[in-house]
């Protein structure tokens, strides 16, 4: 008898891949089939117009199913978010130009995370205010998740560009990227808020992040003293 893709993946010792159960499957599919209907309408119809019933008439399920998965429209807001802004981090990320100097790479990063806002300002501006205080704290590891991708991101292009143009090395990169985010965000607001025009916004953004850019600056680094002290660590 023939053996089976399976038998031989035992013989090998590998393990098999489990297989995802009919009733998880189903469980995803339905939660996809909900953002997708709420992204959808909170889009065509803005998300205060959009009520939960709605949503789930478009997603084909009952009322009560859909609380199964969200307890608020709020929460829907955020899990539709989530996702979507995780993947515009990444892709941000992912594309900025490793030869240019830092503060146009974090511009380039931040104009990512602009532009996807300014596709639905409305949205954006129900979605700033729900994340900044949230309502309900099941949504927190949400929040949480999307702010480690971002976090770790410009911590990644910090520890990058450290030598190349001489940042200080008794920073905490990670708190360092905090900083830089808290930047961006408290100008957004502003820039939601409506505040000041988009251009004014952008405009001031890469001030405000030059101004801690030139914070990280090693001020020593060449002089004599600097020179000393690499001395006396290679002695140690």
């Amino acid at each position: 008898m023939a053996e089976t893709k399976a038998t031989k993946v035992r013989k090998a010792g590998v393990p098999p891949i489990p297989r995802t159960g009919r009733r998880e499957r189903n469980k995803q599919e339905k939660l996809d089939r909900i953002l997708a209907a709420a992204r959808d309408l909170f889009a065509a119809k803005g998300f205060n117009e959009t009520t939960t019933q709605e949503i789930a008439q478009r997603a084909d399920i009952g009322t009560g199913t859909l609380f199964l998965y969200a307890k608020t429209k709020e929460d829907l807001l955020i899990m539709v978010f989530h996702d979507e802004m995780i993947e515009t981090s990444r892709t941000a990320f992912r594309k900025v130009s490793p030869d240019t100097p830092l503060i146009d790479q974090l511009m380039q990063v931040f104009n990512s995370m602009i532009a996807y806002h300014n596709r639905d300002l409305p949205l954006a501006r129900a979605l700033i205010r729900e994340i900044t205080v949230l309502s309900r704290p099941e949504r927190r590891e949400d929040v949480r998740s999307l702010m480690r991708v971002i976090y770790s991101g410009i911590a990644d292009l910090l520890a990058a560009t450290q030598k190349k143009e001489k940042l200080r090395t008794d920073v905490d990169l990670m708190m360092a990227a905090e900083n830089f985010f808290g930047i961006y965000y408290l100008s957004l607001i502003g820039w939601l808020g409506g505040q000041t025009t988009k251009q004014d916004f952008v405009k001031r953004l890469r001030r405000k992040l030059t101004i801690a850019v030139e914070g990280l600056i090693d001020r020593t680094a060449g002089t004599p003293a600097a020179a000393k002290n690499r001395s006396a660590q290679k002695i140690r």
